[in-house]
């Protein structure tokens, strides 16, 4: 097994070309947004078995046909939300 410092840092990178990503960014850059603690939780969420990854990027999704808009986006949100996990943003 591996040893970790106290604190270990992971990045995470995003596509500014792509509408989906840019927007997740914009989202993330929000000052209400603990970023840290959004990913924490939404990685023990999907490490339980609550969340199934889909893909994100506008480019990579057939069912989205207009790359340039993403109104799929806020349903997401707003079911991770509805999910009863203790999200703190």
């Amino acid at each position: 097994m591996r040893d970790y410092k106290k604190r270990e840092r992971r990045q995470v990178s995003f596509n500014t070309e792509d509408a989906v990503e840019l927007e997740l960014l914009r989202f993330a850059d929000r000052e209400d947004i603990n970023f840290s603690g959004l990913v924490k939780n939404l990685l023990f969420a999907y490490c339980m078995g609550q969340l199934n990854p889909q893909p994100l990027s506008a480019s990579a999704s057939p069912a989205n046909p207009s790359v340039g808009a993403a109104p799929h986006l806020s349903v997401a949100f707003e079911k991770i939300k509805a999910s009863g996990m203790p999200f703190d943003f």
